[in-house]
């Protein structure tokens, strides 16, 4: 069930105060998991960082001993110095290649790949792609964005306990793997230079606040559909589609 015009009124307004106070303190909605479920993958992505910086420095001290061992009769003990010092160089060079390789530990999705991904994945996926757009959003759309990810780790909580095969999981997919992203992705195509001026009543930046708030909305109508077991009952509204620049996306 979405909520009313009033409603919406009063989430974005809400999060608008929210935002000033946020900013005031430091503001930190820019930076970091915007959900539990990133937040995992992140951690794997660490995970598998520290891994390959382990194989790599342990693949650099064992070729520089390799050479030191088979020439250790022709190496003074200068010479052997020398090579104590290029190990440790070699090691230091290891971690910084690693360190300006870290951000290949974690692949940001795409619009696709979000598509295509498993409902039950796609909640962690969709949290990964909105905190790399947070840099092209205005200050009340952080805030926004924020709330939603938490919604998601609610709605993906749900989704856990659903059979594979439930029509609600289609409708899940189309909500927060297609009019979501592509709401955002409508708003980041727009020049900055004139995301604020208003077009037919409304500035690009309100018209982002006012969708992400009804999509806020619904996914708490889907989550609370799903936790009462009302599967029967649940469809996705798409009223929210109806914002004005990106042009029109149609019913689903």
């Amino acid at each position: 069930m979405s909520q009313s015009p009033a409603q919406n009124s009063d989430a974005i307004l809400a999060a608008a105060k929210a935002s000033l106070q946020h900013q005031r303190a430091g503001g930190r909605r820019s930076s970091g998991p915007i959900g539990q479920r990133s937040a995992a993958l992140h951690r794997a992505g660490q995970k598998r960082k520290a891994a390959k910086l382990f194989l790599t420095l342990a693949a650099s001290a064992l070729a520089l001993i390799l050479v030191m061992t088979l020439v250790k009769g022709a190496l003074s003990l200068l010479g052997m110095m020398g090579g104590g010092v290029a190990l440790v160089v070699a090691l230091v060079a290891g971690v910084v290649m690693i360190g300006l390789r870290g951000k290949d530990a974690l692949t940001i999705p795409t619009l696709d790949s979000l598509r295509a991904s498993p409902p039950r994945e796609l909640v962690g996926q969709t949290q990964l792609w909105l905190e790399a757009q947070r840099p092209a959003l205005p200050a009340p759309a952080l805030d926004l964005v924020g709330q939603i990810g938490n919604q998601l780790d609610a709605l993906a909580t749900q989704l856990d306990r659903v059979d594979g095969d439930a029509p609600a999981l289609g409708q899940v997919r189309q909500l927060v793997g297609e009019h979501l992203p592509n709401l955002v992705n409508a708003y980041t195509a727009i020049p900055p230079a004139l995301r604020g001026e208003a077009h037919a009543g409304q500035s690009p930046d309100q018209q982002l606040a006012e969708s992400l708030g009804m999509i806020s909305g619904e996914i708490n109508s889907v989550t609370r559909q799903l936790a009462e077991g009302k599967l029967d009952a649940l469809a996705v509204q798409n009223r929210f589609l109806g914002y004005k620049y990106g042009g029109e996306t149609g019913e689903a």
